[in-house]
């Protein structure tokens, strides 16, 4: 169901885990356990927090520009999630949830966005 192949001059598959009318394939769902959901919940909402609080300094102006990644949460951690302690995280701006996720100190971002 999920899976197509594209005509090219070379094979190129993708998967998607919903069909073509919105429903997932419970088989292909990620098995994660209750204690994983609740450690990504929690990178994602400190990251939510984290950002507000930012965006407030920002505008203060005692801080300077700041890349807010309200809204794309999930996105950050996704990829991060997986990680190995041995893999690099090598982030940009709008990654603060994969930043605490890797246990990046509050205090360390912050510096990082002052400068």
């Amino acid at each position: 169901m999920p899976r197509h192949n594209i005509d090219l001059p070379h094979k190129l598959e993708y998967l998607s885990i919903l069909d073509a009318d919105g429903h997932a394939d419970a088989a292909l769902e990620p098995q994660l356990s209750p204690e994983q959901l609740v450690t990504a919940y929690r990178a994602m909402l400190k990251s939510r927090l984290f950002d507000e609080r930012m965006i407030r300094l920002q505008r203060q102006g005692r801080i300077g520009t700041y890349g807010p990644g309200i809204g794309q949460e999930a996105a950050m951690m996704g990829p991060a999630f997986w990680l190995t302690p041995q893999d690099w995280l090598v982030p940009s701006f709008r990654e603060t949830a994969a930043m605490f996720h890797r246990g990046w100190p509050i205090e360390r971002i912050v510096l990082w966005w002052a400068g």
